[in-house]
């Protein structure tokens, strides 16, 4: 086994064992991975990458009529509403899937 492969199994071996102690110990975990992904997905999917776009091109360089300045701000828009619709129903599942 050489050094990169060990190194491999050591970054992954730890983050198997977590999932499948979540696995037993929470008997709803779709619902954990539900919230999880909703709270990511809208950050890193989509609100990030234009709010790099913002950055990059801050404060001169939005086109003709600050097209990119208001599509980027539309995206955020979208990637934060996505954010609380979905964690909102995350949370909603795994609240009632509780009682």
């Amino acid at each position: 086994m050489t050094t990169l492969q060990r190194s491999y199994c050591s970054c992954y071996s730890p983050i198997v064992l977590v999932t499948v102690l979540l696995a037993v110990a929470i008997p709803q975990l779709e619902l954990f991975i539900s919230l999880f992904g909703a709270l990511c997905l809208s950050a890193l999917g989509i609100a990030f990458p234009a709010l790099i776009e913002l950055c990059l091109f801050w404060p001169d360089k939005f086109g003709c009529c600050r097209w990119i300045l208001f599509k980027d701000i539309l995206i955020i828009l979208c990637g934060i509403f996505g954010l609380v619709i979905g964690t909102y129903t995350s949370l909603l599942g795994i609240i009632t899937s509780m009682l």
